[in-house]
């Protein structure tokens, strides 16, 4: 006797809901967390790039403080350093 399979059994279907929720469960959470360090790290990246600016820009001066947008600059003779205003980070140089 031919046995002919046209549909997927129940315990096939149950099979594929169980993988797909564990997919779900480990994938989206950790896709999430991953958003938010990217976020994260593209925001000190942007502060730093506009702290470089700066400095090029006023490389004639070995002491000087700016406001440039939502960020505060400011640069001694040994250490630089900007902060967001609104958020509060701040990275620094020594």
């Amino acid at each position: 006797m031919k046995y002919n399979k046209e549909a997927f059994t129940f315990v096939e279907m149950i099979g594929a809901l169980f993988i797909c929720s564990l997919l779900f469960v480990f994938l989206v959470p950790n896709m999430v967390r991953q958003y938010s360090n990217l976020n994260k790290i593209e925001k000190e990246l942007e502060m730093k790039e506009i702290l470089y600016e700066e400095i090029c820009s006023h490389y004639k001066d070995h002491t000087f403080t700016v406001t440039r947008g939502d960020y505060y600059i400011s640069v001694d003779e040994k250490s630089a350093r900007i902060e967001d205003e609104h958020t509060g980070e701040k990275i620094s140089y020594s």
